[in-house]
């Protein structure tokens, strides 16, 4: 039985990267200053579709927001500063803590505020709205405060474990079909705590056989359940990878589409009003909560028999959108601050994050004799940026020849060698690594329970998709 492990600790995969100056980005303005025109230029238009159903870009967000919440110190350096220089090591251990468990324990969805009736969750009701999509019930919406005037933080918030899962509205729809998927259990005749083991445990069974073998490469992640051989702390030095959290879990921003079929009224509706029926962005309009209008139809980002989304390649290029960010009143950002490519970048500089050469170097080594991960050439790096822009940048700052910024290797690194259809091999074997050890060491942990089998209806015996969480849930026919 493994045993349920707290973390608040940040810390680097391949700590041994850090003793050589060579394994880093140069520490100098110019660094600085080449990624911010880098991230610009990752503002591309084109780019292809991947073959996987575009839910799973926000499933992906939802299972970030259960296992990392980066908190800062406030004597930490302001990131867009012209004059920004990385941080110690010692400093990166004393000022970035992790809010989340980091174990895959639906925190997210059970701890924090989330109100309960007895053994069930509660879910809160939409508003009147008209034009609600057929065969949806009034329990769409999460749990909600009432209105707060002058007080936008606490204005209508969602009671959950974290809020930023009402930051956009198909990660919030998905967190209701967790929450409805608990109440179908206890329904059934479970008590709290057993329906809670069991979901916690269907959850992990998605990650690892659904969403894993989607984004990464299938056989990465089954050598990684049949042992973790580079993410390997002890039971009391569990700590948060820099090289996952801040570099390759982040492919979802490549994959996120400008525009999705959100229902029957929303064909299409922008990416940006997928943030204006929230508390954390949008303040929900007018409305007490979700307006019916807006209850999702899930048949368009899944593949349940019908036409549906699918997402961006995994490359290097970022949807407009993303270049626009908004604070949580829905006010546009400024500056660097709007541009989730260029922030990506400069948080990777500050805290310390080798590049991605050095850290193929260093897993193949680590993995000599088990797989293969080979550097990507200078060749397959300018071939797999979007523009001739991007290909200057890499070139001048020498980003091209040796020193490629961790992030966009690995989204370069799944553009030439998978097409962008996933991670290529250091994308999968750092996101499979942590994941499933993460797993390994959550509390009621399917690795760790011998012979281990979903027992929740689905399409096929012995799997649990996401499609099949979202039919139990009735959220998807």
């Amino acid at each position: 039985m493994a045993r349920a492990v707290d973390t608040k600790d940040f810390g680097f995969l391949l700590p041994r990267l850090q003793d050589d100056a060579d394994n880093l980005l140069p520490e100098r303005r110019q660094t600085r200053d080449a990624l911010v025109r880098l991230g610009k230029a990752m503002q591309a238009s084109g780019g292809g579709d991947s073959a996987i159903p575009a839910a799973y870009t926000y499933f992906g967000q939802f299972l970030d927001h259960d296992i990392t919440l980066e908190l800062e110190s406030a004597t930490l350096s302001d990131l867009i500063a012209p004059d920004l220089t990385p941080l110690g090591r010692a400093e990166i251990r004393e000022k970035i803590r992790n809010a989340r468990t980091a174990t895959l324990d639906l925190d997210s969805v059970y701890g924090g505020l989330a109100p309960r009736d007895g053994e069930k969750m509660r879910i809160g009701k939409v508003s009147p709205s008209g034009s609600r999509p057929p065969d949806k019930d009034d329990n769409n919406d999460l749990p909600r405060r009432g209105r707060r005037p002058g007080e936008p933080e606490l204005d209508r918030e969602a009671r959950i474990g974290d809020p930023r899962n009402d930051e956009n509205l198909i990660v919030a729809q998905l967190h209701v079909a967790f929450l409805r998927a608990h109440n179908r259990l206890v329904n059934q005749g479970e008590d709290f705590i057993g329906v809670r083991r069991l979901l916690r445990q269907h959850y992990q069974h998605i990650v690892l056989h659904d969403f894993l073998k989607k984004i990464a490469d299938p056989q990465v992640v089954d050598e990684t359940i049949e042992q973790n051989r580079v993410y390997t702390p002890g039971e009391d030095r569990l700590f948060m990878p820099l090289e996952f959290s801040v570099a390759a879990y982040r492919l979802g921003h490549s994959m996120a589409r400008a525009q999705y079929n959100f229902n029957v009224n929303f064909r299409p509706a922008k990416f940006e009003d997928l943030f204006t029926f929230t508390a954390l962005s949008g303040q929900l309009g007018d409305f007490d909560t979700l307006p019916e209008i807006w209850i999702i139809e899930w048949e368009n980002f899944i593949d349940a028999g019908a036409p549906f989304a699918k997402t961006r390649s995994i490359d290097t290029k970022l949807v407009e959108p993303l270049f626009l960010l908004r604070n949580f009143q829905g006010d546009p950002l400024q500056g660097l601050r709007a541009s989730l490519a260029e922030r990506n970048l400069l948080r990777g500089y500050l805290l310390r994050l080798p590049t991605g050469q050095a850290v193929a170097r260093a897993l193949g080594q680590k993995l000599q004799g088990v797989r293969n991960i080979p550097v990507l050439s200078e060749q397959q790096i300018r071939d797999a940026a979007a523009n001739d822009e991007q290909v200057q940048v890499l070139q001048d700052a020498e980003f091209l020849q040796r020193k490629t910024p961790l992030w966009y290797y690995v989204l370069a690194e799944a553009a030439s060698r998978e097409g962008g259809e996933r991670l290529g091999p250091v994308g999968s074997t750092i996101v499979a690594e942590v994941l499933v050890g993460l797993i390994r060491r959550s509390e009621g942990s399917i690795l760790a329970t011998e012979g281990w089998q979903p027992t929740l209806p689905s399409s096929q015996p012995g799997a649990f998709t996401l499609t099949d969480l979202l039919k139990f849930a009735r959220v998807l026919d």
